[in-house]
């Protein structure tokens, strides 16, 4: 396989179908779960797209953890430099660190004890 690299990437482009396997819930408090096989197909896609589609995640978990943590040091249009971890091998939040997410983007104050209290009551159908 030749090396991809940022020079070359818009020489090369993606054919042909990959398969993820998944499931999921009809909503937060359903109990029934449906497996699934999505097949993506891919007609000539530009591998740049694609590996840009993929860092998504790891720009939303960075604001949503290092950056907004350490807002004030950074400066606007800064460039900073994280290191890709797979999925499968980066560390996974917590449970409580993913309701602070949660809860910070459904506008609940999390200073507020009582409101991040009934926000995690809520989540959990209690």
């Amino acid at each position: 396989m030749n090396k991809i690299n940022k020079e070359n990437i818009n020489d090369y482009q993606v054919n042909g179908v990959f398969s993820i396997m998944g499931s999921m819930k009809a909503d937060n408090t359903s109990k029934e779960v449906k497996k699934f096989k999505l097949n993506v197909k891919f007609d000539n896609v530009l591998v740049s797209d694609i590996i840009e589609k993929a860092l998504d995640p790891t720009k939303i978990q960075w604001v949503n953890g290092v950056g907004r943590k350490h807002f004030d040091t950074y400066k606007d249009g800064q460039a900073i430099e994280v290191d890709f971890k797979s999925p499968g091998r980066a560390p996974q939040l917590t449970m409580i660190e993913q309701l602070h997410i949660e809860a910070k983007a459904a506008g609940v104050d999390i200073g507020d004890k009582a409101a991040l209290k009934a926000f995690i009551n809520e989540k959990l159908g209690l």
